[in-house]
């Protein structure tokens, strides 16, 4: 398997994952190793994961979907009555001293249960508007139950994965913008009832004008942009940066780890990581275009919109050209949940990717 991955996808990652543990180590520079060694840890649990679901038939992942989706959903409830609560939401479990984060694994599960359903179903889903509704509710379980922990962001890249997969499979482009329209009338019908949190509402209100609101929600953003302009074209230099070691950026070392390489790296190196990141992107969808195999070109489409929704909406966030939702930014931000489901989903794209030349020409 090793002899027929994609090496320009392995290397993007090599290359992402390094600039990430560095920006990582940088932000938490004050406050020892101890964040960088816990990360570095999680990134050989995601190498091992990566190699076994390389090594694996992406096709077993289809027997296996029914148990996935179900004991999904079941850590999804035993969060929302048992989970630890943390910055005002209920999102971990706490094992001993790990922490772990289910609605992380929720966007694999979905990704691998849609694929399932899709592939097995697809003459029906492409005739039957029932049957695309029932697509709906599949996602709809597990991320009204995201939702309640409360997780706007997560809740959001499922239905990115949901309506990108949809698109993909070849559903009528009439039902999918009528459910774009329906969720934006449920978002309105949700925030005058109040079912859209009021700390959520001002961090909508402070992406409009952060300056309203300069010393609350505001605040993050403003920061977040005086640090990626005082970084210049070249940057202050590794591990020289001052805007959040001093404390003026909050969350440097997750929702906010661009603003390191903004500041430290500048313009040149912001931009190599925005070229690497598209790159990634680039190589998932040309392995789509070379697969021939239905289940495994949508797992890679489902991975393909899971990335670019995290990366579009992290750095856009740090650019105030996204409200920011708290979506952690892959290989760079901390936390080792987000991280191990981002090397097993490149896993399986690249056994995916190891066995298109099989199919294409056997």
């Amino acid at each position: 398997m090793w002899k027929q991955v994609d090496w320009l996808l392995l290397a993007i990652m090599v290359l992402l994952q390094t600039i990430g543990l560095l920006a990582l180590a940088s932000a938490t520079y004050s406050s020892g190793l101890s964040k960088v060694m816990r990360q570095a840890i999680w990134m050989l649990i995601g190498w091992i994961a990566f190699s076994v679901a390389l090594r694996s038939d992406h096709q077993i992942w289809m027997r296996w979907s029914s148990w996935i989706y179900w004991l999904n959903l079941a850590l999804l409830v035993i969060v929302l009555a048992w989970g630890h609560e943390q910055y005002g939401a209920q999102r971990w479990l706490r094992i001993g001293s790990v922490t772990i984060q289910p609605s992380e694994f929720t966007k694999a599960a979905i990704i691998i249960t849609l694929a399932t359903f899709v592939s097995e179903n697809r003459d029906r889903l492409l005739k039957d508007f029932r049957f695309f509704v029932r697509t709906g509710l599949h996602v709809c379980l597990p991320l009204v139950l995201v939702f309640l922990q409360p997780d706007l962001g997560t809740s959001l890249v499922l239905l990115a994965i949901w309506l990108g997969m949809m698109f993909f499979a070849g559903v009528p482009i009439r039902w999918l913008v009528a459910t774009v329209l329906a969720g934006l009338t449920l978002f309105a019908v949700g925030w005058h009832k109040g079912v859209i949190k009021d700390y959520q509402k001002q961090r909508l209100i402070a992406f409009i004008d952060p300056y309203t609101r300069a010393n609350k929600e505001g605040y993050h953003i403003i920061q977040s942009q005086l640090a990626i302009g005082s970084g210049g074209l070249t940057g202050k230099g590794l591990f020289r940066g001052r805007m959040g070691k001093l404390g003026f950026v909050p969350a440097q070392h997750t929702d906010f780890v661009f603003t390191v390489v903004g500041e430290e790296g500048g313009f040149v190196v912001a931009c190599t990581v925005i070229v690497l990141f598209a790159a990634l992107l680039w190589r998932l969808l040309s392995i789509v275009l070379e697969t021939e195999n239905q289940f495994g070109a949508l797992i890679l489409v489902g991975t393909f919109c899971f990335f670019a929704t995290h990366i579009f909406v992290n750095i856009g966030m740090t650019l105030r050209l996204m409200p920011i939702t708290g979506l952690p930014l892959p290989f760079f931000s901390a936390g080792g949940s987000n991280l191990l489901v981002c090397y097993l989903l490149l896993g399986i794209s690249q056994s995916v990717a190891a066995r298109r030349k099989r199919l294409v020409f056997g």
